[in-house]
């Protein structure tokens, strides 16, 4: 009756096995599941191998059993043991460890079913059916190591959870809880049956088959609630591991998990962080990517210089479509950045003088004397010729003439006040559009311009270039329009011209 339970027992944690095996199997598509599935597997062949002593009815049928059972015990601790090394992505050296590992678990397993030498693991065997059917033995010099191998493996992969409990942050602690209990079930089931059989106590206790299943059920259990394999395989199909973009994987509450070299190079912060700490808490995670919902977003850095970077954000889908994870991609825009900037000049900008050109001029210009108009606060235009520019370029070149140019505009910006407009109106010509103002101190505004002129001195190739320049000004009245008030200045800047140049005119006044 007793063996007849334990028979349906074992079956029944063989099916759960066996179903964990196949959902894993056919649930996931990550590299990471391949040592947990070989660790099934050799739970199955241990309890493949458990059953069969169970149901034996003889010496030799019992023992083909028991070295069936010490296949899958062999091999499912090393499995158990890769398995735990990479989750807490420890790299393991395949040809200094994981080979020699392996090694050993086959030399032991030769020695079992090699008829000449098994008598190294039992010195004697015989088959007891008084409780239930299995085999009994007198231990060999080799069953100590035998059994204590699998139990050192064990313990290790128990220490090797304990140390990234220190590491890892929030609920992938209780993920590495939830796996040293797991481990440690058949760790002190097995740990007590060796010392008893070493002790020499005639022990009919082998719980070691249903604590090993135990650990597999409570494993699985494991992997579906934390959906362990579906974050990981589905984040390796959307990033590869040596890409150019910045790489970071993140849960549904925003906590990191894994990052490439790449991200580390834009946002050094994240290299401090551990497994399960909040991403926002990098000291240089970008403030537009803490509480924003867009799919596309670009940030800058400022670390000396400016770098412009783009970041796209992607959720992780488990295959009931919940978002278990996000995938934040980065990649750098700063060249984009700054020939957006240069297009953008180029519509706006004098490409010579830097300044606005005569389009975007006046499309400021009726802006602000409308916003003026609100205020009633005066405004006035004034328009800047250079004198004699054609002798410059005549007499020293165009190029002369364009740094003489440029340097206008220098010497017009430096005197104006911050929020004055300024354009280059057409060859040697600047329109200016001054505000808040009455009409004495816009005199003495652009009188001031005049006087930096004159007083400057410009060198081409060394030679001395000096330039004065004529101006009109007029005031915005109600009934003008921003072409009429610069036509005014115009009339008032031929006025200037024909006083003699180098002089400041304003309309209205002879």
């Amino acid at each position: 009756m007793v063996n007849l339970f334990s028979v349906i027992i074992v079956c029944i944690f063989l099916a759960a096995s066996l179903f964990a095996e196949i959902y894993i199997l056919f649930r996931s598509q990550s590299h990471k599941k391949n040592y947990f599935l070989l660790m099934q597997a050799m739970i199955i062949t241990y309890l493949v191998g458990y059953l069969l002593e169970l149901t034996s009815t003889t010496t030799d049928e019992s023992f083909i059993a028991v070295k069936v059972l010490y296949i899958g015990g062999l091999f499912v601790t090393t499995f158990a043991f890769f398995f735990i090394a990479d989750y807490c992505n420890i790299k393991l050296h395949p040809i200094f460890i994981k080979s020699p590992m392996i090694l050993i678990c086959f030399f032991m397993i030769a020695i079992m079913w090699t008829t000449n030498y098994h008598h190294l693991v039992y010195v004697d065997y015989y088959y007891d059916s008084v409780i239930t059917n299995r085999l009994e033995f007198t231990p060999g010099p080799l069953y100590t190591f035998l059994h204590l191998y699998p139990i050192f493996l064990v313990v290790l992969a128990i220490l090797i959870l304990v140390n990234q409990l220190r590491i890892w942050k929030n609920k992938y602690r209780k993920q590495l809880l939830l796996l040293i209990l797991c481990m440690s079930i058949p760790f002190l089931s097995e740990g007590i049956y060796v010392i008893m059989v070493l002790a020499g106590f005639d022990s009919h206790l082998y719980l070691t088959p249903y604590s090993m299943s135990l650990m597999s059920f409570f494993i699985c259990l494991w992997v579906m609630r934390f959906n362990i394999f579906e974050i990981i395989s589905i984040a390796t199909l959307t990033a590869i591991e040596h890409i150019k973009e910045g790489f970071v994987l993140v849960d549904k509450n925003n906590n990191y998990l894994s990052s490439n070299a790449a991200t580390g190079k834009i946002l050094p912060g994240i290299l401090k962080l551990n497994k399960g700490e909040s991403i926002f808490s990098a000291a240089d995670w970008p403030e537009e990517l803490k509480n924003d919902k867009r799919s596309t977003i670009d940030f800058s850095i400022n670390n000396g210089s400016t770098r412009h970077y783009a970041a796209s954000i992607s959720p992780v889908l488990a295959p009931n479509k919940n978002v278990i994870g996000k995938i934040f991609l980065f990649w750098e825009i700063t060249d984009t950045v700054k020939l957006m900037k240069e297009l953008e000049n180029a519509a706006y900008i004098d490409s010579l003088t830097q300044i606005y050109n005569r389009k975007h001029f006046i499309e400021l210009a009726n802006v602000e004397i409308e916003r003026a108009i609100r205020m009633n606060q005066s405004t006035f235009t004034a328009m800047l010729d250079l004198d004699f520019f054609k002798k410059v370029n005549d007499t020293y070149g165009h190029a002369a003439g364009d740094m003489v140019l440029k340097a206008t505009a220098g010497i017009i910006r430096q005197t104006i006040r911050s929020y004055d407009l300024l354009c280059r109106y057409g060859g040697e010509e600047f329109v200016l559009l001054l505000t808040a103002l009455d009409t004495s101190e816009a005199k003495r505004l652009v009188e001031r311009i005049r006087e930096n002129m004159e007083h400057s001195i410009l060198f081409y190739e060394g030679t001395e270039i000096r330039v004065t320049c004529s101006i009109g000004l007029a005031e915005f009245l109600k009934t003008d329009t921003l072409e009429t008030a610069i036509k005014k200045a115009d009339e008032a800047l031929y006025s200037a011209k024909n006083s003699g140049r180098n002089c400041v005119k304003v309309y209205g006044n002879s």
